[in-house]
């Protein structure tokens, strides 16, 4: 029989550890954090330490060491994510007082990113919603051109990741003060996300066509089968969307995720040439994006000045302390 904690799925630890492994995972959960793909590597330890038949109190050293060691093809990544997990692990039986060891093995540190996005000039944005508010319809899916004329208006006005659009439900979507609710983020915080008056206007005239009568906990977005769209099906509805703009798409983009990145450049851009603080305003960008720390918004700088030459000297000139150095890491923040 498996365990459920919080409804998410919970592996049935049966090993000598496997007390301490549902411990471990229970108040990683009860933190906040899903730790879905971590249970998988919990479980995974759980059938070592029964092949070591290890004691029931202690995370010995030879377990540890085993479980680190980097297995034949497999990526960095891959072992450094399965490090990860044995290191919090660890932590816990430390914090327990229980046997342990910490181990000596560490993966090469994560290589920088030289992804540079795609920011979409306003020519293109242009097309990119004129052919989202003439998307072909079907008996099936008579709602196709607008959910698609709202929800990438919404991912470029407000700089959603598409998960959190997607997820969007009725009970948070306020069409009267203008402010959606995110509370899926990646980085497991509520944050409030304001609307512009246009897009208010357009959200309001979308939920009353289509979302008169949904419950409090549907989705914003209703796919033809009442649920949530998933991305696979955004993600086609995109890829046509870019054939119908003329807009030519190769393996590195541009994405759906550029919106964000293009929202993220055009609010730093308009702040520059307004001669606001970037120290007081980067918080302000940092939050609104549902961002964990200030770095990650920082990269922004640096992609604002290099898809942006204009406004260089000004970034230098009165930012050039933070503007983070080196190549840029934009992929998905």
């Amino acid at each position: 029989m498996e365990h459920k904690v919080n409804e998410l799925h919970v592996p049935n630890f049966s090993g000598p550890i496997g007390p301490h492994l549902l411990g471990f995972l229970q108040e990683k959960r009860a933190v906040g954090y899903k730790y879905c793909s971590e249970a998988s590597r919990l479980a995974q330890i759980d059938k070592l330490s029964r092949v070591l038949n290890i004691n029931s109190n202690a995370l010995p050293l030879n377990l540890v060491e085993e479980w680190c060691e980097k297995t034949p093809n497999e990526s960095n990544k891959t072992w450094r994510s399965r490090i990860t997990v044995m290191n919090q692990l660890i932590d816990y039986f430390i914090a327990h007082d229980l046997e342990t060891h910490k181990t000596s093995i560490a993966p090469p540190q994560r290589e920088q990113s030289k992804f540079v996005p795609h920011i979409f000039t306003k020519q293109e944005l242009r097309r990119i919603f004129f052919a989202a508010d003439h998307l072909k319809i079907s008996a099936a899916s008579p709602a196709r051109n607008d959910t698609a004329s709202l929800l990438f208006r919404i991912l470029y006005a407000c700089g959603l990741r598409i998960s959190e659009a997607l997820n969007l439900t009725m009970d948070k979507v306020d069409n009267e003060a203008g402010i959606f609710t995110i509370v899926e983020g990646k980085n497991k915080t509520e944050r409030y996300v304001p609307m512009a008056l246009p897009l208010i206007a357009q959200c309001r005239s979308y939920c009353e066509k289509y979302r008169l009568y949904a419950m409090a906990g549907e989705p914003l977005f209703a796919a033809p089968d009442g649920g949530h769209y998933s991305k696979s099906s955004i993600t086609h509805m995109w890829s046509q969307i870019l054939h119908d703009a003329k807009i030519s798409k190769t393996d590195t983009g541009p994405r759906i995720h550029d919106f964000r990145h293009t929202c993220a450049v055009g609010c730093l851009k308009k702040w520059i040439r307004e001669g606001k603080d970037l120290n007081a305003m980067l918080p302000i960008l940092s939050a609104y994006l549902g961002h964990k720390n200030l770095a990650a918004t920082q990269r922004y700088l640096r992609l604002t000045a290099e898809v942006y030459p204009e406004v260089t000297s000004m970034l230098e000139m009165h930012f050039g302390g933070i503007i983070p150095q080196g190549g840029l890491v934009c992929a998905e923040e």
